[in-house]
């Protein structure tokens, strides 16, 4: 989907026409190959094709992207994951993206648990004016180094943390992250990828980063947005945060098509409301009475699907029905 809220990458030009009608050009090229890859060889090489095209395309081992604001988001021509994203589908997850346009306020906050390179801190300093109100957490020394690149590049506008999001505050665990997919990190082992280093990180609770965004919070309107991307530690932490002490908070969770164990399950028997984001920029509310919908809704075994968790009845269930039901 073009022409969503916030992201809308657009690949940085370098200096000259010529290299500028080539920096459009070869995008197209790509899209054409990854058109054919997909009908003639079922999607294979696709991840090696955004790899040539980002080396021809970028400048010193990096791509940069230009998002909706002018802000800039930064990755290695060898990052496949976003390379398919931003370079070849020209979006990122449309249905938060679409969602946070719509959602955000300039009073609220929103972590970023689980940052990766920062991409939804830097859309959400677009609407977000104050730095310390964003806090963009992140565990992996490596991708952190990335984080803090993007950081930089964009400002300083928001708050970086280097740790992992546990269950408590100053514990010193066994982080696992892949050597060649940052997106496939955790600190639940089992789910670790079979290339995954470990290092040791202290973590940071969800509970103490809501303390203190509460004792900055001088508007009584101001939400917290919670995006919360913890590979298999979800239930564990949501469980930690009770919807009848929490109704300023908006979670943004994954759901993923491979679990049957849903975690949106989880989310309604701790007693939030949850909704279906759709790519489309559609919701749906989800049910304890409806539950079989998830079989349906996750029909694809490699796709995460996203859903918002909030209190129901307060500041965070107003702001939502505001948006499903205008």
């Amino acid at each position: 989907m073009r022409g969503t809220a916030l992201i809308n990458p657009v690949i940085v030009c370098k200096p000259g026409s010529r290299q500028r009608l080539k920096d459009r050009a070869m995008p197209a090229i790509l899209r054409g190959f990854a058109l054919i890859s997909t009908i003639v060889l079922g999607g294979r090489a696709i991840g090696l094709a955004c790899t040539l095209v980002a080396r021809l395309l970028g400048d010193g081992g990096t791509i940069s992207f230009r998002l909706a604001d002018g802000s800039i988001f930064t990755t290695n021509v060898t990052d496949r994951y976003w390379l398919y994203y931003l370079l070849l589908r020209q979006e990122y997850e449309p249905d938060i993206d679409l969602f946070l346009g719509k959602a955000l306020k300039p009073q609220d906050s929103f972590l970023d648990c689980g940052a990766n390179l920062g991409l939804w801190s830097i859309a959400a300093a677009r609407i977000i004016k104050s730095r310390a109100s964003i806090i963009a957490v992140e565990a992996s020394s490596r991708t952190f180094a990335l984080l803090k690149n993007n950081w930089e590049r964009n400002g300083r506008t928001f708050t970086t943390c280097h740790r992992a999001i546990g269950i408590r505050t100053g514990e010193l665990l066994s982080f696992f992250s892949s050597t060649a997919d940052h997106a496939s990190a955790t600190l639940v082992e089992n789910l670790s990828p079979a290339d995954a280093e470990a290092e040791k990180v202290t973590t940071v609770s969800v509970l103490d980063l809501l303390a203190d965004q509460r004792n900055r919070k001088d508007n009584p309107d101001a939400l917290i947005f919670i995006k919360l991307d913890v590979e298999g530690m979800e239930r564990d932490i949501l469980s930690t945060l009770g919807p009848l002490s929490n109704r300023d908070i908006i979670i943004i969770y994954e759901d993923h098509g491979s679990e049957r164990n849903h975690v949106t399950q989880k989310v309604l028997e701790l007693g939030y409301s949850a909704v279906f984001l759709g790519d489309d920029g559609t919701f749906e509310p989800i049910t304890s009475d409806c539950l079989s919908r998830l079989g349906e809704i996750k029909s694809e075994a490699a796709k995460g699907y996203n859903f918002l968790a909030f209190a129901p009845k307060g500041a965070a269930a107003n702001r939502v029905n505001s948006i499903v039901y205008a």
